[in-house]
Parts: structure tokens; C-alpha cells; sequence
């Protein structure tokens, strides 16, 4: 489990954050994980929006013995920054540690298909090349009008056709599948929205599932193998984005 060292090498970095982000480091350092684990999620509440915290978070969480609410926070981590070697790491340890190991939700078929080049990409990476390319694309075309030029011609027809390889990324990294993780040792997913409706099947922690639908505190699942049915939002952490802390009682 590479854990402490990541942890001290996001620390090294942390004069971008609050003061709440040093006091977490100093605790976990001193092993004092459901204090460490607090703090994070209060910069999770004040929307900070950081590869380094989510990490860390799920790090104090793994060390809690909570896999659920660590991989949803690794995975939060890796969302926004793909390379993120640890976390890729000590997600799946943490993976291997669940009950049956149950894969993730693929991505769309289209997104697969096509865009299967930008998963290395953080988002922030496809929106700046992608706004780069159309500002780049609207300048060639321009210069088109003004010289008739055949190579500016060709080069318009690439920048339209990167741009909109880019723009799509950028779209789909910023409209993620909506994901979850179950954050208790068994979830009872349901037929219905009901305690009363029968139970299809059955959630272990650190199950990942995709969520297509949310009403009245559940949420409607659906996992690897095709299955769907219902769970109570209060047994899941949500990945997001939008980012929410986790409320699972430590």
C-alpha cells in the first residue's frame, strides 16, 4: 500500500490549500486517521477540488478499513488527474480487499470507440487544447479568406477535425457516468423505491455501480453485469462530479 510516501509528497505541495489541509497531513502522520479523514471532508464541503485531497482521503479511509468510501475517492482522485500512479495503486488494492472484486460500469460504447485515446488526459488538460484548437481553427479559416491558400485549406480541415476530437473529450470528461460506491458492508438493492419491495440482489462494500436515476433518497443502480434496481442513497458515496462529502459515519 503506498500510502505514507504519497501522503508526504502531497503535503510537500500543500501551501495552495488551507490550513485544515496541513492539520490533516500532521494527523494522519500521526496515525490519527478518523481526525485526518474529518478534515479532508470539510475541504470536500468548502469545494476544493484537488487530486492531492481526494487521494489523501482515501488513504485515511483505507486505513479505517472503509473500502468504500476509499475507492470513491481514489476514483475521484484518477478522475481528475488519470496518471495518478498511487492512487491507481491503492485503489486496487483496496479492490482486491472487497467481496467478490465486481468490475466497473464500462463507459459508453461511443465513448470507448472513439474517444479511447483521452482516458490518460486530466480534464483540464482536453478543455485547454480543446478551446486552443477552435480559437486555432477560426484563425486559419481567416487567413483562409484572406489568402486562398491550399495548405491553409488542409490545415483548417485538421484543426476542425482535432478540435472536435477535443471538444468531445472535453464534454465527456465533464459529464462523467454518474458512479457510486457502496459504503457498508451489505446493501440491500430493491425492485423499488420501498423498504417493502423485494430485494433483487445485494451490494458489498466497495462495489462500484453506475446511478441513472435519484428520487426521494434512492438510487436507481445498475452493475457490470446488466442487473438494475434500487438502493438507498444513504448506503452509497457518489462520486461525482459535483463533489460531496461523505456522510458515512467513521
Amino acid at each position: 500500500m503506498t500510502a505514507l510516501l504519497g501522503i508526504l509528497l502531497a503535503c510537500a505541495g500543500a501551501g495552495a490549500f488551507t490550513d485544515a489541509f496541513d492539520q490533516a497531513c500532521a494527523e494522519y502522520e500521526q496515525k490519527d486517521y478518523i481526525a485526518a479523514a474529518q478534515r479532508f471532508e470539510q475541504l470536500v464541503d468548502e469545494d476544493v477540488v484537488a487530486p492531492a485531497v481526494f487521494y489523501n482521503l482515501g488513504n485515511c479511509y483505507y486505513r479505517l478499513g472503509r473500502l468504500g468510501p476509499a475507492i470513491a475517492n481514489y476514483e475521484r482522485a484518477l478522475h481528475l488527474a488519470p496518471g495518478f500512479e498511487n492512487a491507481a495503486q491503492n485503489m486496487a488494492e483496496c479492490i482486491k480487499k472487497t467481496e467478490r472484486r465486481l468490475n466497473r460500469v464500462q463507459r459508453p460504447e461511443w465513448e470507448r470507440s472513439l474517444l479511447f485515446w483521452h482516458y490518460t488526459l486530466p480534464p483540464k488538460v482536453t478543455r485547454a487544447v480543446a478551446v486552443f484548437l477552435w480559437y486555432a481553427l477560426w484563425t486559419a479559416l481567416a487567413l483562409r479568406l484572406w489568402r486562398p491558400e491550399r495548405y491553409l485549406s488542409r490545415m483548417a480541415i485538421v484543426l476542425a477535425v482535432l478540435a472536435a476530437a477535443f471538444g468531445a473529450s472535453a464534454w465527456a470528461k465533464a459529464h462523467p457516468p454518474a458512479l457510486a460506491v457502496a459504503a457498508v458492508e451489505r446493501v440491500p438493492v430493491h425492485y423499488g423505491t420501498n423498504e417493502d419491495e423485494a430485494v433483487r440482489f445485494e451490494l458489498y462494500e466497495g462495489d462500484r455501480v453506475a446511478v441513472d436515476r435519484r428520487a426521494d433518497g434512492w438510487a436507481r443502480v445498475n452493475i457490470s453485469s446488466g442487473e438494475r434496481g434500487w438502493a438507498r442513497e444513504s448506503d452509497l458515496v457518489f462520486v461525482g462530479p459535483p463533489y460531496e462529502a461523505s456522510r458515512a459515519p467513521l
